[in-house]
Protein backbone atom coordinates (compact mmCIF):
# COMPACT_ATOMS: atom_id res chain seq x y z
CA UNK A 1 0.00 0.00 0.00
CA UNK A 2 1.41 3.52 -0.88
CA UNK A 3 1.99 6.59 1.23
CA UNK A 4 2.30 4.36 4.36
CA UNK A 5 4.07 7.50 6.11
CA UNK A 6 0.89 9.26 5.06
CA UNK A 7 -1.09 7.13 6.96
CA UNK A 8 1.07 7.63 10.54
CA UNK A 9 -2.03 9.79 10.97
CA UNK A 10 -5.02 9.00 12.85
CA UNK A 11 -7.17 6.10 10.55
CA UNK A 12 -10.58 7.48 10.92
CA UNK A 13 -10.10 9.80 13.46
CA UNK A 14 -9.19 7.11 16.23
CA UNK A 15 -6.95 5.04 15.45
CA UNK A 16 -3.02 5.71 14.89
CA UNK A 17 -1.10 2.71 13.46
CA UNK A 18 1.19 0.99 15.34
CA UNK A 19 3.15 -2.44 14.10
CA UNK A 20 2.83 -3.19 10.51
CA UNK A 21 2.43 -7.26 10.12
CA UNK A 22 1.63 -7.41 6.51
CA UNK A 23 1.35 -5.06 3.42
CA UNK A 24 0.24 -5.50 -0.44
CA UNK A 25 -0.55 -3.12 -2.73
CA UNK A 26 -3.97 -2.51 -1.58
CA UNK A 27 -4.30 -4.49 1.82
CA UNK A 28 -2.30 -2.86 5.17
CA UNK A 29 -2.44 -5.21 8.67
CA UNK A 30 -0.97 -3.30 11.83
CA UNK A 31 -1.58 -2.89 15.08
CA UNK A 32 -3.05 0.27 16.49
CA UNK A 33 -4.15 2.29 19.06
CA UNK A 34 -7.42 3.57 19.81
CA UNK A 35 -6.75 6.90 21.43
CA UNK A 36 -10.11 7.61 23.02
CA UNK A 37 -8.93 4.36 24.95
CA UNK A 38 -5.70 3.65 24.53
CA UNK A 39 -6.65 -0.29 23.93
CA UNK A 40 -4.63 -1.79 21.25
CA UNK A 41 -6.59 -3.32 18.08
CA UNK A 42 -6.13 -5.41 15.13
CA UNK A 43 -6.68 -2.58 11.93
CA UNK A 44 -7.30 -3.51 8.26
CA UNK A 45 -6.95 -1.23 6.06
CA UNK A 46 -8.31 -1.72 2.41
CA UNK A 47 -7.46 0.76 -0.61
CA UNK A 48 -10.25 0.29 -3.00
CA UNK A 49 -9.96 2.09 -6.88
CA UNK A 50 -10.91 5.49 -7.27
CA UNK A 51 -13.28 4.56 -9.90
CA UNK A 52 -15.38 2.43 -7.86
CA UNK A 53 -18.22 3.80 -6.67
CA UNK A 54 -19.01 5.43 -2.92
CA UNK A 55 -22.31 3.45 -2.80
CA UNK A 56 -20.39 0.29 -3.93
CA UNK A 57 -17.82 0.45 -1.05
CA UNK A 58 -20.74 1.16 1.75
CA UNK A 59 -22.66 -1.86 0.89
CA UNK A 60 -19.50 -4.09 1.58
CA UNK A 61 -20.00 -2.41 4.93
CA UNK A 62 -23.15 -4.62 5.68
CA UNK A 63 -22.23 -8.06 6.68
CA UNK A 64 -18.60 -6.35 8.21
CA UNK A 65 -21.63 -4.30 10.66
CA UNK A 66 -23.26 -7.13 11.35
CA UNK A 67 -20.19 -9.28 12.52
CA UNK A 68 -19.33 -6.25 14.72
CA UNK A 69 -22.96 -6.70 16.44
CA UNK A 70 -22.03 -10.14 17.36
CA UNK A 71 -20.22 -11.63 20.65
CA UNK A 72 -19.00 -15.25 20.03
CA UNK A 73 -15.93 -16.43 22.33
CA UNK A 74 -15.24 -18.41 19.27
CA UNK A 75 -14.91 -15.27 16.32
CA UNK A 76 -12.54 -12.66 16.05
CA UNK A 77 -14.73 -9.31 17.44
CA UNK A 78 -14.82 -6.55 14.92
CA UNK A 79 -15.01 -3.30 16.99
CA UNK A 80 -15.57 -0.86 14.45
CA UNK A 81 -15.58 -0.15 10.29
CA UNK A 82 -15.48 2.57 8.33
CA UNK A 83 -14.47 4.24 5.24
CA UNK A 84 -12.32 7.01 4.32
CA UNK A 85 -12.21 8.48 1.00
CA UNK A 86 -11.67 4.87 -1.15
CA UNK A 87 -10.22 3.06 2.09
CA UNK A 88 -11.81 1.16 4.30
CA UNK A 89 -10.64 0.23 7.52
CA UNK A 90 -12.09 -2.16 10.04
CA UNK A 91 -10.51 -2.71 13.69
CA UNK A 92 -10.40 -5.81 15.31
CA UNK A 93 -9.28 -7.83 18.48
CA UNK A 94 -5.70 -7.67 18.05
CA UNK A 95 -3.59 -10.65 17.13
CA UNK A 96 -2.92 -13.19 19.49
CA UNK A 97 -2.24 -16.92 19.91
CA UNK A 98 -0.75 -18.99 16.91
CA UNK A 99 -2.56 -19.86 13.84
CA UNK A 100 -3.89 -23.80 13.36
CA UNK A 101 -1.61 -24.12 10.71
CA UNK A 102 1.60 -23.87 13.08
CA UNK A 103 -0.13 -25.97 15.33
CA UNK A 104 -0.91 -28.59 12.62
CA UNK A 105 2.95 -28.37 11.48
CA UNK A 106 4.68 -28.15 14.90
CA UNK A 107 2.36 -29.93 17.94
CA UNK A 108 1.05 -33.14 18.66
CA UNK A 109 -2.29 -33.10 18.02
CA UNK A 110 -4.40 -36.42 19.12
CA UNK A 111 -7.78 -37.89 18.36
CA UNK A 112 -9.00 -36.01 21.53
CA UNK A 113 -7.83 -32.93 20.76
CA UNK A 114 -8.59 -32.85 17.23
CA UNK A 115 -12.20 -33.71 17.91
CA UNK A 116 -12.20 -30.50 20.51
CA UNK A 117 -10.30 -27.75 18.56
CA UNK A 118 -12.75 -29.03 15.45
CA UNK A 119 -15.70 -28.18 17.81
CA UNK A 120 -14.74 -25.36 19.07
CA UNK A 121 -14.38 -24.38 15.45
CA UNK A 122 -17.56 -25.08 14.51
CA UNK A 123 -19.24 -23.52 17.22
CA UNK A 124 -17.76 -20.18 15.77
CA UNK A 125 -18.96 -21.52 12.26
CA UNK A 126 -22.57 -22.11 13.93
CA UNK A 127 -22.32 -18.60 15.61
CA UNK A 128 -21.78 -16.59 12.10
CA UNK A 129 -24.49 -18.66 10.34
CA UNK A 130 -27.24 -17.77 12.92
CA UNK A 131 -26.02 -14.01 11.81
CA UNK A 132 -26.95 -14.91 7.99
CA UNK A 133 -22.80 -14.99 7.59
CA UNK A 134 -22.12 -18.02 5.02
CA UNK A 135 -19.69 -18.97 2.46
CA UNK A 136 -16.20 -18.34 4.92
CA UNK A 137 -12.80 -19.06 4.38
CA UNK A 138 -12.20 -21.75 6.94
CA UNK A 139 -8.52 -22.63 5.88
CA UNK A 140 -6.24 -23.13 8.83
CA UNK A 141 -4.12 -20.12 8.36
CA UNK A 142 -7.36 -18.19 9.01
CA UNK A 143 -8.00 -19.71 12.66
CA UNK A 144 -6.26 -19.07 15.95
CA UNK A 145 -5.65 -21.53 18.55
CA UNK A 146 -4.50 -20.12 21.83
CA UNK A 147 -3.68 -22.54 24.45
CA UNK A 148 -4.44 -20.97 28.15
CA UNK A 149 -2.55 -23.68 30.36
CA UNK A 150 -3.91 -27.10 28.64
CA UNK A 151 -7.19 -26.18 27.61
CA UNK A 152 -7.02 -24.56 23.90
CA UNK A 153 -8.88 -21.63 22.80
CA UNK A 154 -10.03 -21.70 19.25
CA UNK A 155 -11.34 -18.65 16.99
CA UNK A 156 -12.54 -18.43 12.97
CA UNK A 157 -10.41 -15.52 12.37
CA UNK A 158 -12.69 -15.02 8.84
CA UNK A 159 -14.07 -11.56 8.39
CA UNK A 160 -14.66 -11.64 4.84
CA UNK A 161 -11.39 -10.19 3.47
CA UNK A 162 -11.35 -12.56 0.56
CA UNK A 163 -14.77 -10.74 -0.88
CA UNK A 164 -13.38 -7.71 -0.05
CA UNK A 165 -10.30 -8.12 -2.01
CA UNK A 166 -11.80 -9.59 -4.85
CA UNK A 167 -14.71 -6.73 -5.14
CA UNK A 168 -11.97 -3.98 -5.28
CA UNK A 169 -10.28 -5.98 -8.39
CA UNK A 170 -7.31 -7.16 -6.63
CA UNK A 171 -5.48 -9.49 -8.65
CA UNK A 172 -4.37 -12.71 -6.10
CA UNK A 173 -1.63 -14.57 -6.72
CA UNK A 174 -1.19 -18.47 -6.45
CA UNK A 175 0.38 -18.33 -3.42
CA UNK A 176 -1.58 -20.47 -0.87
CA UNK A 177 -0.98 -18.33 1.86
CA UNK A 178 -2.34 -15.14 -0.22
CA UNK A 179 -5.28 -13.84 2.09
CA UNK A 180 -7.85 -14.32 -1.20
CA UNK A 181 -6.57 -16.97 -3.09
CA UNK A 182 -9.28 -19.86 -3.60
CA UNK A 183 -7.66 -23.06 -2.16
CA UNK A 184 -9.06 -25.71 -3.80
CA UNK A 185 -7.52 -27.92 -0.76
CA UNK A 186 -10.05 -26.23 1.19
CA UNK A 187 -13.47 -25.23 -0.48
CA UNK A 188 -16.10 -27.73 -1.42
CA UNK A 189 -17.12 -29.04 -5.26
CA UNK A 190 -19.76 -25.83 -5.76
CA UNK A 191 -17.00 -23.16 -5.49
CA UNK A 192 -14.94 -25.53 -8.12
CA UNK A 193 -18.26 -25.65 -10.54
CA UNK A 194 -19.42 -22.23 -9.75
CA UNK A 195 -22.66 -23.92 -7.61
CA UNK A 196 -24.87 -22.20 -5.23
CA UNK A 197 -22.48 -21.22 -1.77
CA UNK A 198 -24.44 -21.49 1.18
CA UNK A 199 -23.92 -22.94 5.36
CA UNK A 200 -23.57 -26.87 3.51
CA UNK A 201 -20.43 -25.38 2.09
CA UNK A 202 -18.98 -24.35 5.43
CA UNK A 203 -19.87 -27.95 6.90
CA UNK A 204 -17.77 -29.59 4.09
CA UNK A 205 -14.90 -26.88 4.81
CA UNK A 206 -15.22 -28.04 8.97
CA UNK A 207 -14.96 -31.56 7.55
CA UNK A 208 -11.44 -31.24 5.42
CA UNK A 209 -10.11 -29.48 8.95
CA UNK A 210 -11.21 -32.55 10.90
CA UNK A 211 -9.83 -35.17 8.01
CA UNK A 212 -6.65 -33.04 8.28
CA UNK A 213 -6.39 -32.79 12.20
CA UNK A 214 -6.64 -36.91 12.51
CA UNK A 215 -4.59 -38.00 9.92
CA UNK A 216 -2.19 -35.25 9.29
CA UNK A 217 -2.54 -34.86 5.66
CA UNK A 218 -5.17 -33.14 3.24
CA UNK A 219 -7.54 -35.63 1.92
CA UNK A 220 -7.01 -34.27 -1.83
CA UNK A 221 -4.14 -32.93 -3.30
CA UNK A 222 -3.58 -33.22 -7.17
CA UNK A 223 -0.10 -32.21 -9.13
CA UNK A 224 -1.96 -29.04 -9.67
CA UNK A 225 -4.45 -26.83 -8.24
CA UNK A 226 -6.83 -27.99 -11.37
CA UNK A 227 -6.13 -31.72 -10.74
CA UNK A 228 -7.10 -30.79 -6.66
CA UNK A 229 -10.28 -28.98 -7.76
CA UNK A 230 -10.78 -32.39 -10.04
CA UNK A 231 -10.29 -35.06 -7.15
CA UNK A 232 -12.53 -32.67 -4.41
CA UNK A 233 -15.20 -32.40 -7.32
CA UNK A 234 -15.35 -36.25 -8.33
CA UNK A 235 -12.89 -38.42 -5.68
CA UNK A 236 -14.90 -40.18 -2.42
CA UNK A 237 -13.56 -39.57 0.73
CA UNK A 238 -10.14 -41.19 1.66
CA UNK A 239 -10.38 -43.88 4.34
CA UNK A 240 -8.76 -42.17 7.79
CA UNK A 241 -7.61 -45.61 8.86
CA UNK A 242 -5.04 -45.83 5.71
CA UNK A 243 -3.69 -42.33 7.51
CA UNK A 244 -3.74 -43.06 11.07
CA UNK A 245 -4.08 -46.45 12.55
CA UNK A 246 -6.19 -45.75 14.99
CA UNK A 247 -8.90 -43.30 13.46
CA UNK A 248 -11.90 -45.29 14.36
CA UNK A 249 -15.09 -45.77 12.21
CA UNK A 250 -17.37 -43.05 13.63
CA UNK A 251 -15.05 -40.60 12.07
CA UNK A 252 -15.19 -41.72 8.92
CA UNK A 253 -18.81 -41.72 8.87
CA UNK A 254 -18.60 -38.46 9.95
CA UNK A 255 -16.70 -37.67 7.17
CA UNK A 256 -18.28 -39.11 4.31
CA UNK A 257 -21.56 -37.41 5.67
CA UNK A 258 -19.94 -33.66 6.07
CA UNK A 259 -17.98 -33.81 3.02
CA UNK A 260 -20.54 -35.80 0.40
CA UNK A 261 -20.46 -33.70 -3.17
CA UNK A 262 -23.75 -32.91 -2.94
CA UNK A 263 -25.17 -30.64 -0.30
CA UNK A 264 -28.36 -31.74 0.48
CA UNK A 265 -26.79 -34.93 1.17
CA UNK A 266 -24.59 -33.37 3.73
CA UNK A 267 -25.05 -32.27 7.51
CA UNK A 268 -28.26 -29.62 7.26
CA UNK A 269 -26.28 -27.38 9.37
CA UNK A 270 -23.35 -26.88 11.26
CA UNK A 271 -25.39 -27.68 14.63
CA UNK A 272 -26.19 -31.56 13.17
CA UNK A 273 -22.87 -32.01 12.26
CA UNK A 274 -21.72 -30.52 16.04
CA UNK A 275 -24.19 -32.91 17.40
CA UNK A 276 -22.56 -36.17 15.78
CA UNK A 277 -19.23 -34.84 17.16
CA UNK A 278 -20.37 -34.42 21.08
CA UNK A 279 -21.88 -37.80 20.69
CA UNK A 280 -18.65 -39.37 20.02
CA UNK A 281 -17.02 -41.15 23.18
CA UNK A 282 -13.51 -42.00 23.21
CA UNK A 283 -12.44 -45.05 25.66
CA UNK A 284 -8.68 -45.39 25.33
CA UNK A 285 -7.79 -45.57 21.83
CA UNK A 286 -11.39 -46.53 20.74
CA UNK A 287 -14.19 -44.15 19.99
CA UNK A 288 -17.45 -45.30 19.78
CA UNK A 289 -20.79 -42.80 18.07
CA UNK A 290 -24.56 -43.15 18.32
CA UNK A 291 -26.59 -43.22 14.90
CA UNK A 292 -25.51 -40.28 13.11
CA UNK A 293 -28.30 -37.89 12.49
CA UNK A 294 -27.86 -35.50 9.18
CA UNK A 295 -30.47 -32.96 10.74
CA UNK A 296 -32.92 -33.59 7.64
CA UNK A 297 -36.10 -34.88 7.14
CA UNK A 298 -35.22 -37.71 5.22
CA UNK A 299 -32.03 -40.14 5.68
CA UNK A 300 -30.06 -40.97 3.40
CA UNK A 301 -27.96 -44.95 3.47
CA UNK A 302 -24.27 -44.17 4.35
CA UNK A 303 -21.49 -46.24 2.64
CA UNK A 304 -19.69 -48.14 4.86
CA UNK A 305 -16.46 -48.98 2.88
CA UNK A 306 -15.34 -45.87 0.12
CA UNK A 307 -12.56 -46.78 -2.32
CA UNK A 308 -9.30 -45.30 -1.89
CA UNK A 309 -8.42 -41.73 -3.47
CA UNK A 310 -6.83 -42.11 -7.29
CA UNK A 311 -4.44 -39.68 -6.43
CA UNK A 312 -0.81 -40.48 -7.42
CA UNK A 313 0.54 -38.24 -4.74
CA UNK A 314 -1.23 -39.42 -2.13
CA UNK A 315 -1.54 -42.84 -3.16
CA UNK A 316 2.24 -43.72 -3.01
CA UNK A 317 1.25 -43.31 1.25
CA UNK A 318 -1.71 -45.76 1.94
CA UNK A 319 -0.98 -48.75 3.65
CA UNK A 320 -3.06 -51.58 5.32
CA UNK A 321 -4.20 -50.57 8.57
CA UNK A 322 -1.73 -51.41 11.13
CA UNK A 323 -2.28 -53.28 14.64
CA UNK A 324 -0.54 -50.64 17.14
CA UNK A 325 2.31 -52.54 18.67
CA UNK A 326 4.33 -51.85 21.67
CA UNK A 327 8.13 -51.23 20.24
CA UNK A 328 10.71 -52.58 22.19
CA UNK A 329 14.61 -51.97 22.30
CA UNK A 330 16.82 -54.44 22.83
CA UNK A 331 20.63 -54.74 23.73
CA UNK A 332 22.19 -57.15 21.88
CA UNK A 333 25.22 -58.31 19.72
CA UNK A 334 25.25 -57.26 16.48
CA UNK A 335 25.06 -61.59 15.20
CA UNK A 336 21.74 -62.80 17.39
CA UNK A 337 18.84 -63.58 15.31
CA UNK A 338 15.95 -61.51 15.63
CA UNK A 339 12.80 -62.81 17.09
CA UNK A 340 9.67 -64.04 14.54
CA UNK A 341 7.07 -61.07 14.35
CA UNK A 342 9.59 -58.37 13.58
CA UNK A 343 9.55 -56.50 10.20
CA UNK A 344 12.77 -54.52 10.22
CA UNK A 345 14.98 -53.07 13.09
CA UNK A 346 16.95 -49.79 13.37
CA UNK A 347 20.67 -50.63 14.98
CA UNK A 348 22.24 -47.96 17.34
CA UNK A 349 25.96 -48.54 17.93
CA UNK A 350 27.66 -45.31 20.13
CA UNK A 351 31.56 -46.03 21.54
CA UNK A 352 31.57 -47.00 24.86
CA UNK A 353 28.08 -48.69 24.88
CA UNK A 354 26.59 -51.63 24.02
CA UNK A 355 24.92 -51.96 20.66
CA UNK A 356 20.88 -51.53 20.56
CA UNK A 357 18.69 -53.13 17.89
CA UNK A 358 15.19 -50.53 18.09
CA UNK A 359 12.48 -53.77 16.83
CA UNK A 360 9.71 -52.12 14.33
CA UNK A 361 6.80 -54.54 14.33
CA UNK A 362 4.07 -52.72 13.22
CA UNK A 363 3.58 -51.31 9.58
CA UNK A 364 3.37 -48.06 10.08
CA UNK A 365 6.09 -46.39 13.12
CA UNK A 366 5.85 -42.88 14.36
CA UNK A 367 9.66 -41.66 15.43
CA UNK A 368 10.22 -39.01 17.84
CA UNK A 369 10.35 -38.21 21.69
CA UNK A 370 8.63 -38.47 24.45
CA UNK A 371 7.06 -35.29 25.38
CA UNK A 372 5.30 -35.46 28.76
CA UNK A 373 3.61 -32.71 28.85
CA UNK A 374 1.11 -33.73 26.22
CA UNK A 375 1.38 -37.33 27.49
CA UNK A 376 2.66 -38.04 24.37
CA UNK A 377 4.85 -41.16 22.97
CA UNK A 378 5.85 -42.06 19.93
CA UNK A 379 5.97 -45.55 18.47
CA UNK A 380 9.47 -45.46 18.29
CA UNK A 381 11.27 -43.20 21.27
CA UNK A 382 14.89 -42.30 20.88
CA UNK A 383 14.78 -40.07 23.68
CA UNK A 384 17.03 -41.98 25.66
CA UNK A 385 19.88 -41.95 22.73
CA UNK A 386 19.44 -38.04 22.11
CA UNK A 387 20.58 -36.15 24.96
CA UNK A 388 21.27 -33.15 22.54
CA UNK A 389 17.35 -33.37 22.16
CA UNK A 390 17.66 -32.75 18.64
CA UNK A 391 15.04 -35.09 17.84
CA UNK A 392 11.31 -33.71 16.92
CA UNK A 393 8.59 -34.87 18.99
CA UNK A 394 7.25 -36.69 15.98
CA UNK A 395 9.99 -36.68 13.33
CA UNK A 396 10.05 -39.57 11.40
CA UNK A 397 7.88 -42.27 10.10
CA UNK A 398 8.66 -45.63 8.51
CA UNK A 399 6.21 -47.78 6.33
CA UNK A 400 5.81 -51.18 5.59
CA UNK A 401 4.25 -51.58 2.07
CA UNK A 402 4.03 -54.68 0.25
CA UNK A 403 7.25 -56.13 1.89
CA UNK A 404 8.69 -53.14 0.89
CA UNK A 405 10.01 -49.86 3.25
CA UNK A 406 9.75 -46.26 2.70
CA UNK A 407 11.05 -42.93 5.31
CA UNK A 408 9.43 -40.26 5.34
CA UNK A 409 10.04 -36.88 7.79
CA UNK A 410 7.62 -35.20 9.19
CA UNK A 411 7.99 -31.51 8.96
CA UNK A 412 10.85 -32.09 11.25
CA UNK A 413 13.01 -29.57 13.38
CA UNK A 414 16.34 -30.74 12.28
CA UNK A 415 15.55 -32.93 9.25
CA UNK A 416 15.33 -36.43 8.45
CA UNK A 417 18.45 -37.46 6.39
CA UNK A 418 19.13 -40.72 4.74
CA UNK A 419 22.79 -40.90 4.12
CA UNK A 420 23.59 -37.58 2.67
CA UNK A 421 20.46 -36.60 1.06
CA UNK A 422 18.15 -34.46 3.55
CA UNK A 423 14.41 -35.87 3.07
CA UNK A 424 12.08 -33.27 1.27
CA UNK A 425 9.22 -33.21 4.28
CA UNK A 426 5.88 -35.72 3.39
CA UNK A 427 7.59 -36.97 0.85
CA UNK A 428 8.69 -40.86 1.40
CA UNK A 429 11.92 -42.70 0.28
CA UNK A 430 12.73 -46.25 -0.33
CA UNK A 431 14.39 -47.82 2.56
CA UNK A 432 16.95 -50.61 2.12
CA UNK A 433 19.25 -52.97 4.28
CA UNK A 434 22.21 -51.43 5.57
CA UNK A 435 20.41 -47.73 5.04
CA UNK A 436 21.99 -45.15 7.54
CA UNK A 437 19.65 -42.76 9.05
CA UNK A 438 20.41 -39.68 10.57
CA UNK A 439 17.07 -37.93 13.03
CA UNK A 440 18.86 -34.72 13.97
CA UNK A 441 22.08 -35.82 15.06
CA UNK A 442 21.36 -39.41 16.00
CA UNK A 443 22.73 -41.68 13.57
CA UNK A 444 20.66 -45.27 13.37
CA UNK A 445 21.55 -48.28 10.35
CA UNK A 446 17.94 -49.58 9.06
CA UNK A 447 18.02 -53.51 8.87
CA UNK A 448 15.96 -56.44 7.63
CA UNK A 449 15.37 -59.94 9.14
CA UNK A 450 16.83 -62.31 6.81
CA UNK A 451 19.46 -60.48 4.79
CA UNK A 452 22.58 -60.77 6.83
CA UNK A 453 24.20 -58.51 9.00
CA UNK A 454 24.50 -55.14 8.58
CA UNK A 455 27.46 -53.63 6.37
CA UNK A 456 29.94 -51.31 8.49
CA UNK A 457 29.55 -47.97 8.21
CA UNK A 458 32.41 -45.04 8.45
CA UNK A 459 31.81 -43.04 11.10
CA UNK A 460 30.40 -39.69 10.09
CA UNK A 461 28.73 -37.25 11.97
CA UNK A 462 25.19 -36.15 11.53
Amino acid sequence: MENLQNMRRLIGGIYRIGQIITTSSILLFCTAENRNTNDVVGLFVIEFPPTMPAASIERLLEPLRVRSSMQSQHVLHIHNCGIEGHRMYIATDPPHGLTLRYVMDNEYIDIARSLELIKQVANGVNDLHERGLVGLDLRPQLITVDTLGVCDHVQVDDIGLRSLLLSSGYAYSQQTNDISYIDPRYVPPEYMNQGQVGAGSDVYQLGILLFELVAGRLPFVGRTPADTGVLQSTEPVPRLADYAHDAPDVLQTILECAMAKQQSKRFANVKALLRALENVELHGDKAVSEPIDRGQKSSVALTSEMPLLDDVALRATLIDKPEHTVTAVHTLAQDIVIEPGVLAYLYHEKSGQPPQRILIKQKEATIGRTDPKRDYKPDIDLSDIDPEMTISRQHARIRCKENLFYIEDLKSRNKTRLGELALTPLKEVLLRHGDRLFFGKVCLQFGIPGQGDLPKLKQQKA
